[in-house]
């Protein structure tokens, strides 16, 4: 989609058509213009625009699984990608000149049960956080002689090889959905007990217990999040009402803030006799079968459905896309939310 030169409305340019199955994930390298997307149907294509005929062009993509692809994720440095799956793995592709497509090589070792998400670090493409329905979050080696020059484990210290995992972090839960900081330095996931978990990464942690904070709330549970900052975290889900987390500057604990959405207040109380009474009741018997309305009738929220992503649209705003069809732009400060609590 492109958005009109006058006025907010979009118009529809591509549709990419080769998916037979519901499409469980996309994303877009801004290194190379590619896009690569995934669905239920086993399969994933990695998409390049074509200026000659104006058209998305798609390479094929060998997964080699026998599961729906879930979620896919490229690397900062776009030279790879990572996919998901319901087959107890995730493959990580590297592309191959010589046949035009993108090869897999699979991360299995630990996982027990489907794995639901993933993210690579975002300044080192040789490290990859999964989240899994085996209640585990998980950083494994990607590294790979073709496409890396040498290997780079980061704060872990000593290089793996690939496919081998460098920790191991448990919820109470699924790991539906999981987010670095921009430093790489924090990972945060979500469990489907309602909770949020933050861990720390240092070199001086290396080899040895790392920081790993849970925070648990009454809301549903999240279904995606993302950093404003090194200081905020929104998080989104079967609630439709973005939640904001934030860590204190001084002892570094992370602690609910706020919902980004606050019920409002009714003016003015409806008449509960006469006329505008009996008019609402006799609406309430036609479209919902009720004697009298409900307070749980309507939703007072911005989303209708649960919420499915959301990313940092710029600073001091964020977008989130739902199953209601709505795309939505947050603008924080209007909110009534402190930049300076976000550390913006």
């Amino acid at each position: 989609y492109q958005r009109r030169v006058h006025g907010d409305s979009w118009e529809k340019l591509h549709v990419l058509p080769e998916h037979d199955l519901v499409v469980s994930g996309i994303d877009w390298s801004p290194v190379h213009n590619k896009i690569v997307s995934c669905s239920h149907d086993r399969n994933a294509f990695v998409w390049t625009y074509d200026s000659a005929s104006s058209k998305w062009m798609p390479a094929l993509v060998i997964l080699r699984i026998d599961r729906a692809a879930l979620d896919v994720k490229w690397s900062l440095d776009g030279m790879r990608f990572a996919v998901t799956s319901g087959a107890k793995c995730a493959p990580v592709c590297t592309y191959e000149e010589t046949n035009d497509w993108w090869v897999s090589k699979h991360l299995k070792k630990k996982f027990k049960s489907t794995v639901l998400c993933c993210a690579f670090h975002p300044h080192n493409g040789q490290l990859l956080a999964t989240g899994s329905s085996d209640f585990k979050c998980r950083v494994y080696s990607t590294f790979d002689s073709v496409v890396d020059a040498a290997p780079d484990a980061g704060y872990f210290g000593k290089p793996l090889e690939f496919g081998e995992a460098y920790c191991e972090l448990s919820a109470h839960g699924w790991v539906t959905s999981l987010a670095w900081s921009p430093s790489g330095n924090t990972l945060c996931f979500a469990g489907h007990d309602s909770s949020l978990h933050i861990a720390s990464f240092s070199a001086e942690a290396a080899g040895g217990v790392i920081p790993h904070q849970v925070i648990r709330f009454r809301e549903l549970p999240l279904t995606c999040l993302t950093f404003v900052s090194e200081k905020a975290i929104v998080g989104a889900g079967h609630d439709f009402n973005p939640l904001v987390f934030t860590c204190s500057s001084g002892a570094g604990d992370w602690t609910f803030l706020d919902k980004l959405e606050k019920k409002k207040e009714e003016a003015v109380k409806e008449s509960s006799s006469g006329f505008a009474a009996s008019r609402a009741l006799f609406q309430n018997k036609t479209t919902r079968g009720q004697e009298a309305k409900s307070e749980g009738d309507s939703l007072w929220t911005t989303h209708e459905g649960t919420v499915s992503d959301i990313c940092l649209h710029s600073p001091g705003k964020i977008s989130t896309s739902a199953l209601d069809g709505k795309v939505v732009v947050w603008d924080l400060p209007q909110l009534h939310i402190s930049m300076a609590s976000l550390g913006i």
